[in-house]
């Protein structure tokens, strides 16, 4: 049911009746961009808000909010300890009013998720926003994507950054000077909390008579860099992350084979990283070689994603030798890195693998036949989603490839996208072939057109998602 949808008898008033009442069917409202959002309905709904105890979370992002709105939400976050994710306003929302809800901040355990993707801050807001966290805060989440942040906005928000889980900062023109500044502060912020440890500082303790202070811990895990210029020595400054995080995004980032190699190098095989993605960085054989001989160390990574490269068949080569030696990765997208027949062989003794993306290579007929090969054998038993999509494979190599599959081989396999690019596709008589597999296969998806609701997504690509729903009741 939308706000104010003509004829629906859902206005404010019966919005702000209902969170008033508690009602527990409102748990979720996304404010369409077409209904009304303006001040007076800002204030009737903070004030409903203050004392709500079912609504988890609340987004407008379609719609301007000035700084005394900003002020509203943060009474509610002062009282309101039920709201888990917030996120408000679109690009016009600025500096001055992301300075105004960050004053509701301090001393919210409620709050998990804040999203300010693409609201026009900069350095003097998330200087701001650092503070109110820095004062304590129970915030899990924090988006700042979008952002024109730079190096000095990097080097405001930073101090905050080790103490929250999961932070997204893609396409905010951070340099080298900033990653710098957040290499920095993971370093300051550990420092702090030993000292912090040492002088006794519990979350119910007291130091030296003072009022009890909540102890902190470094809980970053995940960061998100994607589209910001670092560069060799950005790369190199991100170093002293790499025995904190679970996650590094560092597409379209500018590393190049230097970059890959100085991050391999400092890849130590304790590093608790699970999942790197290094798409669209210009990273060559010699840059493919160099994370090759970090799986080979015993690196525990579980994904690595390096879509848009150039590591050739000469690329894969190396890290199909280093998936051999047995290390723990399940999930590798190698698309579009300009690998001819050799792309196959990845599959050669990648047992554990549960997701392979060789989209874009050159397979041809010949490719297609060694990827069957492969998967025939009995050990291919974990692979779940395989993309082949503009591999350029004819009649011959597809006819192959699915008289395997039908043979049941790959028996985990739940999705296969072959749509664009292969010439099978436009053969008479295909269309008969994909129904023949999906009748002896009913649980594997094979995606071949753009229809195919499979296809949409890339493989390890994170889910669509509609921000610009309706109100959802449950």
């Amino acid at each position: 049911m939308a706000w104010g949808a003509p004829g629906s008898g859902a206005g404010v008033e019966d919005w702000v009746r209902r969170l008033l009442d508690d009602d527990p069917s409102l748990t979720s409202i996304t404010v369409f961009r077409t209904r009304k959002f303006g001040h007076e309905e800002v204030k009737d709904l903070c004030s409903a808000l203050e004392n709500n105890t079912t609504l988890n979370d609340f987004t407008a992002t379609s719609h301007s909010l000035s700084v005394e709105d900003a002020e509203q939400f943060a009474g509610v976050l002062r009282s309101n300890k039920t709201l888990q994710s917030l996120s408000l306003g679109n690009s016009s929302f600025g500096n001055e009013a992301l300075s105004a809800l960050s004053g509701g901040l301090p001393g919210n355990t409620g709050l998990q998720k804040l999203d300010l993707h693409s609201k026009g801050v900069g350095a003097p807001g998330v200087q701001a926003l650092q503070q109110a966290i820095a004062a304590g805060s129970g915030l899990d989440h924090l988006t700042l994507s979008g952002n024109s942040l730079g190096d000095e906005g990097a080097a405001a928000v930073a101090p905050a950054i080790p103490f929250i889980r999961e932070v997204d900062l893609h396409d905010c023109e951070i340099g080298a000077s900033g990653a710098r500044s957040l290499a920095a502060a993971l370093e300051n912020a550990r420092d702090a909390v030993e000292s912090e440890s040492s002088g006794g500082l519990t979350a119910e303790g007291e130091a030296n008579g003072s009022t009890p202070v909540l102890a902190r811990r470094i809980r970053l895990q995940v960061l998100r860099l994607n589209g910001n210029p670092l560069g060799f020595s950005g790369t190199s400054a991100l170093k002293p992350l790499l025995s904190q995080l679970k996650e590094l995004h560092l597409g379209r980032a500018g590393l190049g084979d230097e970059g890959a190699a100085s991050l391999a190098a400092a890849m130590p095989s304790s590093s608790p990283l699970e999942l790197l993605d290094l798409s669209d960085n210009d990273i060559g054989p010699s840059g493919a070689a160099a994370l090759a001989d970090a799986l080979e160390r015993g690196l525990l990574l579980k994904a690595l994603r390096m879509r848009g490269n150039r590591i050739g068949d000469e690329g894969a080569a190396a890290l199909g030798r280093a998936l051999a030696k047995g290390p723990l990765l399940q999930e590798l997208d190698v698309g579009g890195n300009q690998m001819g027949p050799g792309a196959a062989d990845l599959l050669g003794s990648a047992h554990k693998l549960r997701k392979l993306s060789l989209f874009d290579s050159h397979l041809g007929d010949e490719g297609a036949c060694t990827v069957a090969d492969r998967l025939s054998a009995a050990s291919f038993v974990q692979l779940m989603e395989l993309e082949l999509s503009a591999c350029r494979i004819g009649t011959v190599g597809m006819v192959r490839l699915f008289d395997v599959l039908e043979s049941q081989a790959a028996p985990a396999l739940e999705m296969l996208v072959i749509g664009g690019g292969n010439p099978a596709l436009e053969e008479d008589g295909f269309q008969g072939r994909v129904e023949a597999l999906r009748a002896a296969r009913p649980e594997l998806d094979v995606a071949w057109r753009a229809g195919d609701s499979s296809s949409v997504q890339q493989l390890g690509g994170a889910p669509v998602v509609d921000l610009d729903a309706e109100l959802h009741d449950v």
